[in-house]
This record gives structure tokens, sequence and C-alpha cells, in this order.
């Protein structure tokens, strides 16, 4: 499993949407990577309620600030704030690394411990980051993705294009979703690092927050290359059932250390 936290902001505000009172959207979208490798992520929204579906599934309550993480394969699943989700990330990282290092030699413990401490001083001496300077510009292209038509804009990161999205107008993420609440829950997933990012800059969140919706999203590497390309293939306005939102019964709930477990065994099948 590839918990992704980085990037959730803008994931979120672009998906996340709806148009009218009393009812949910849901979405499917196909990301493909530049090896080919292609994903399909379903997406349900309604009433601060919010899930994604891909080969992991999670859900947002915007009014309760909880984040939940499910493995169906595995009738598992994990919950709690963000902060929450931090601290025990943290624990759980460091719980896994002691674990490690009991399995090592005296040797490797040696070499391990003293490579830790020069990457730490190497950090302490990192000047820290300057805030990225974000271009969002409006283009003559238009297109119709998934029966809506879309406006395209090019987003310039350090005058380096890093996107280019088409927004729709029409499908707004205003009256189903409490922005505000949205924006505060996924930047304290990510943490400090967000603040970095181009994806929380005003002009990123203004053109998300306030043009519409992406229906399709090119991302460009720092060489110009394209890193993926996301796109909607299918567009439906329902009233979603609240038990789409609900844990299913059965699954067991996790601490973070026993999720963490359960991600790497995962990434290692």
């Amino acid at each position: 499993m590839k918990m992704k936290t980085k990037g959730l902001l803008s994931v979120f505000i672009t998906l996340f949407l709806a148009s009218q009172a009393f009812a949910g959207w849901v979405m499917e979208e196909v990301t493909t990577r530049r090896e080919g490798e292609k994903d399909t992520t379903i997406q349900y929204v309604q009433k601060n309620m919010v899930k994604s579906v891909d080969s992991e599934t999670t859900m947002l309550d915007l009014e309760k600030g909880m984040i939940y993480f499910l493995i169906p394969e595995h009738k598992a699943y994990w919950s709690g704030t963000p902060e929450e989700w931090r601290k025990g990330m943290e624990e759980g990282q460091k719980q896994m690394e002691e674990a490690q290092l009991k399995k090592m030699t005296p040797e490797q413990r040696d070499a391990y411990k003293q490579y830790k401490k020069k990457m730490e001083e190497e950090a302490k001496k990192q000047t820290p980051k300057k805030k990225v300077k974000v271009d969002v510009k409006k283009t003559s292209g238009k297109a119709t993705i998934a029966g809506y038509s879309g406006q395209k804009y090019q987003v310039w990161v350090d005058e380096k294009l890093k996107e280019e999205l088409w927004i729709c107008a029409k499908i707004n993420p205003k009256d189903e979703i409490d922005l505000p609440k949205l924006v505060q829950l996924t930047k304290a997933m990510s943490g400090p690092e967000a603040e970095e990012s181009y994806e929380s800059s005003p002009e990123y969140m203004a053109l998300l927050v306030e043009q519409g919706a992406s229906l399709k999203t090119i991302n460009y590497d720092e060489e110009g290359n394209k890193n993926y390309v996301t796109e909607t293939v299918k567009v439906e306005k329902k009233n979603i059932p609240n038990s789409e939102f609900e844990v299913p019964k059965g699954y067991k709930k996790l601490s973070t250390a026993e999720f963490l477990r359960e991600m790497m065994e995962e990434e290692t099948e």
C-alpha cells in the first residue's frame, strides 16, 4: 500500500466537489504514469464527507476532523485526527527502526547510528527552502471531458511549467464541502512541508477553489517531462447513502504501528 499524504490538499480540493445541496457527486478518473502504468480512482463527496477509492481507501469527515485509512483486503483500518496520524507515524517508524536494529550485528548498528547522525547534522546545515513563486495563466484552450467543458490553465512554479489543468466552472466545491475545514485538515496531515509546496500557494488555491474542478491534469517534472496525466472519465450526481462513508462492519481497528506494518507487507508482496 502506498499511502499518499504529499499533495493531498490539491487532490482533495480538485476532486471533492458538488454544485447543489442534498446530493453528492461520484467521479471516476484514470491516472496514466510515464511508465505507462494506469490507476483508476473513484471519488465520492457529499455533505462534508469525502471518500477516495483506488488500491487503498481514504475517507475524510470534515465535521469531526477525522481521517480513515482502510485496507479492504485485510478488513482493517486506521482512524484518528491529523495530529494523531503524524504522531503515530513518528512513533511507529521509531518502533520499526528499533526492531530492525535488534536484527543487526553490533558492527552494523554502529555503522547505522553513525550514518544517521551524519544525515541529521547535514540536515541542520541545509538552507531553509525559499517560498516558491507560482504563476497561474489562463489560456485560450478548451476541451470537453466526461461531458463537461473545461477551460485550460497553466501553473508555472519558479518559471517552469508544472501543471496544465482543464477547469470546469459548472462543477464547484463550495456547496457540499466546507473548504476552510478541508484545507486545514489536509495541511495538518501533510505537516510543515505542505507550506513549502506550490499546491498550498494562494495562487494555486484560488484556481481550484474559485474557478471550479479540474477534469484533467498534466503534471510535469523539473525537466519538462510528463510525470502523469489524470483525466476524469465519468461524472455522476446522486444521493450517496451514509453507509458509503462508514467503516464496514467486521473491520479491525489498527494502531498506527500495526497499520504501518500492514503497509510494508503489502509493498513487499
